[in-house]
């Protein structure tokens, strides 16, 4: 096999870097291998010995007995039998006949795209007198696996197929890729032995993924439909277990085959880690075992963002990163308790020293000495961002079956108040109003003060009134309620995509349904939803003012009460009750201007992001001037709507204004920018004091404005469901009106029965 063209200098031969395999290996292969076939061969045999014993008990019974004595009732518990048998041969046969393996999904690499990488495949299989890959395919799996091309039908022709798992990828340095590339190419340099180490692999494969293969009526056995008889439910358990049953004899083989192959097994994994510890070290080859194994639980973690980002049709854009992200913060909180746990008797040493100790000691060390052990492994992939991502939209569309056009891909920077729904704050204001109150819509100032008597009998009647009237419209006005939040939602991605644009990035016009990814296509989509939003303002405030009603009635029978009629637990709250009305009021008065806010502080923290693979420093600086005055203003618009309001619970007993408590500094001064006299690296810094600046004072303002609202909106709820449920009882909305998260308002597809530009989707208020 011919050197590689490598630009390192070589050394005259090859590095044996391989363990030594004598014939007691090679022996454990070929008595695997063999096993495991004669073990499939012996299956079927049993197959088709039964099925010759069936036929000539079927044969004894028809050729000595005449039409009438079979239809006679003493031979139906005959019949029966082999008819009992005959169906439970089928379901024998059954994981001999799996479906065809289904293909992952992965982009196929070649040389001319990812020369480094071959490069480096090239070269380790040259030290292991091994036949490189033909094929080198790039998936989402978290493993390295090489195998023969076309299955078991391809171990004659010795082509293998090497699938590298881009999670891994993300998580190692380069030269524990190196490494592990080496660990798993190993496998190929076996020389005679290489077929026998695929066949003990690929049908211990075959016999597990053969044994657990269900159907999808099976995987679902347990839930029973909607109208689905009892009696139809209870048929297809029975036909689970009876297949179940009838798979137990290929079980049995499955497990021998596995216990048979165990030693080779071994022998094949231990080879193998030996070979990866001869080229990287057995320190590096260790932190690398770590950091996989830290990876298989990344892997879960990221799967659960991915259901609820399926929830909320926002699907992370790049699983390999977001993966990463995990294990590194995983690696940093183990790190942190073995720091507090050890005792420094000595200073350590440098970390990046003790990599190169550990690595000068490996018999292979100079095959990858030009891989760095600090650099990420991604930098032997051009575009790694790019085929990272293009694999994450394959394995949405393709593995878990999604529509694309669904789900908006954010990256894991873009994101910001997306899972509330397990707030304590955020359950109690959806228990008492039943999911009808959006989280960021004020329930206060809609109606007039109420000139009725105060009388409880007459705040009760107001009550029982809503009570009936939320059941008769409740279901219609939750549907107009998850439009408008979904309009917002689209609005907030807009505007961040229209700021993404002016400052240069690439924006995909799909994911917006816009003429082009021009930032005025963008804002003039956003401007629309806007209109839907503000179109929809008058009928979702006329439910809203009949919620208020019930609000306020609540809230007044706690403190127009006479103090023993209430509980210990309502006397407690009536005595803070001005304060948090006071603080309530004076911040639902400046909700609208702060939903502006938070419209473009998504942009800017979405641009902030970005800010590391910024190429040009003018756009850049362009988009931040296009947010960043716009947030100030309005939170000098905020301040002055809520002016003079008080905050009363400080630490120290000392009542400031809500202003000061909620920005306790001034707004900052931005930095004057002139671009007429100006470099490249003067903007890129004006550009990130601008950012910095911003960031330092909005974002702990937007984060205590939303927590601070949320708490007293949740104080009020609570207090006027206490009180509800004191006097009246608790409220049952009926089966139509569910209760629903503030995530979820975005989930339900929304009903459109009139299609007039002028009517209002899915509701219209009842004449």
């Amino acid at each position: 096999m011919p050197a590689p063209p490598v630009s390192q200098r070589l050394p005259d031969k090859p590095v044996r870097i391989a363990p030594w395999r004598g014939p007691l290996h090679f022996g454990f292969l070929v008595f695997s291998a063999a096993c495991t076939l004669a073990l499939l061969l012996c299956y079927l045999s049993l197959l088709v010995g039964l099925l010759v014993w069936m036929g000539r008990e079927a044969w004894l019974i028809t050729a000595h007995k005449a039409w009438s004595d079979l239809l006679q009732w003493r031979m139906v518990p005959v019949l029966l039998k082999l008819l009992f048998m005959g169906v439970t041969w089928g379901f024998m046969l059954r994981p001999l006949l799996p479906r065809p393996k289904r293909a992952q999904v992965a982009v196929q690499v070649s040389q001319a795209t990812q020369p480094q990488l071959f490069e480096t495949i090239h070269l380790l299989c040259w030290h292991l007198r091994a036949q490189p890959p033909v094929q080198v395919w790039l998936d989402s799996t978290i493993r390295v696996r090489s195998s023969m091309l076309g299955g078991l039908s391809g171990i004659l022709s010795g082509q293998t197929v090497l699938h590298l798992g881009l999670p891994v990828v993300s998580v190692i340095t380069s030269r524990e890729l190196g490494g592990l590339l080496a660990q798993e190419l190993s496998c190929n340099a076996g020389g005679i032995g290489t077929p026998f180490v695929h066949v003990v692999r690929e049908m211990n494969a075959w016999f597990f993924r053969a044994t657990l293969e269900r159907d999808p009526w099976e995987v679902y056995e347990h839930v029973k439909p909607q109208r689905e008889a009892e009696w139809h439910h209870l048929g297809r358990r029975l036909m689970r277990g009876w297949m179940w049953a009838a798979k137990v004899p290929f079980m049995v083989f499955a497990i021998v085959a596995r216990v048979v192959s165990a030693p080779a097994l071994w022998l094949i994994r231990r080879s193998a880690a030996r070979c990866g510890a001869n080229v990287i070290g057995k320190d590096m080859c260790r932190r690398m075992q770590h950091k996989l194994t830290l990876l298989s639980g990344a892997w879960e973690a990221a799967q659960q963002e991915i259901q609820e980002g399926i929830i909320q049709h926002r699907l992370p854009e790049n699983l390999s990163l977001l993966m990463a992200r995990h294990v590194a913060s995983e690696a940093k909180d183990r790190a942190s308790a073995r720091a507090e746990e050890a005792e420094a008797s000595t200073e350590p040493k440098a970390a990046g020293q003790t990599l190169m100790d550990a690595g000068a000691t490996a018999k292979g060390a100079a095959i990858v000495a030009h891989l760095s052990h600090l650099q990420p492994s991604a930098a032997l992939l051009r575009q790694f961002v790019d085929l990272s991502r293009q694999v994450s939209y394959f394995y949405y569309q393709h593995g878990l079956g999604l529509n694309l056009h669904e789900h908006r891909m954010v990256g894991d920077e873009e994101a910001i108040h997306q899972n509330r729904g397990e707030e304590e704050a955020l359950l109690v204001i959806r228990r008492y109003f039943g999911g009808l109150a959006h989280p960021e819509r004020a329930m206060c100032g809609l109606g007039s003060t109420p000139t009725s008597s105060t009388a409880l009998p007459e705040l009760q009647r107001e009550i029982l009134q809503v009570r009936e009237e939320i059941i008769a419209w409740g279901p219609q006005f939750k549907v107009a309620l998850q439009e408008w939040n979904q309009a917002w939602q689209r609005r907030r991605d807009l505007e961040a995509a229209a700021t993404l644009s002016i400052a240069g990035f690439t924006v995909s016009r799909m994911q917006f349904g816009t003429r082009d990814s021009t930032p005025g296509s963008l804002r003039d989509e956003a401007y629309c939803q806007r209109m839907v939003m503000e179109h929809m303002e008058g009928p979702l405030q006329e439910r809203e003012r009949v919620l208020e009603r019930r609000f306020a009635a609540a809230l007044g029978m706690v403190w127009w009460s006479d103090p023993s009629e209430l509980s210990e637990w309502l006397r407690v709250r009536r005595r803070d009750l001005p304060a948090w009305v006071t603080i309530y009021e004076a911040m639902s008065g400046a909700l609208p201007s702060f939903r502006e806010l938070l419209t473009t502080f998504f942009a800017f923290q979405t641009l902030n992001a970005k800010f590391a693979n910024v190429d040009d420093p003018s756009a850049f600086l362009t988009a931040l001037q296009s947010v960043v005055p716009k947030m100030i203003n309005l939170l000098r618009q905020i301040s002055a709507t809520m002016d003079g309001a008080p905050f009363p619970f400080t630490d120290n007993g000392k009542t400031v204004t809500l202003n000061q408590h909620l920005m306790p500094g001034p707004l900052p001064e931005m930095p004057g920018v002139s671009m007429t006299l100006m470099d490249a690296a003067s903007m890129r810094g004006i550009g990130q004091q601008m950012a910095v600046r911003a960031s330092e004072s909005i974002a702990p303002y937007v984060e205590t404005f939303l927590s601070h609202y949320h708490r007293a909106f949740s104080w009020l709820a609570e207090s006027a469901e206490r009180t509800e449920t004191h006097f009246l009882g608790s409220l049952n909305y009926g089966s139509n009106t569910e209760i629903l998260l503030p995530d979820e308002f975005t989930t339900q597809r929304l009903g459109m029965k009139s299609r007039s530009p002028d009517a209002i989707a899915a509701w219209k208020p009842p004449s």
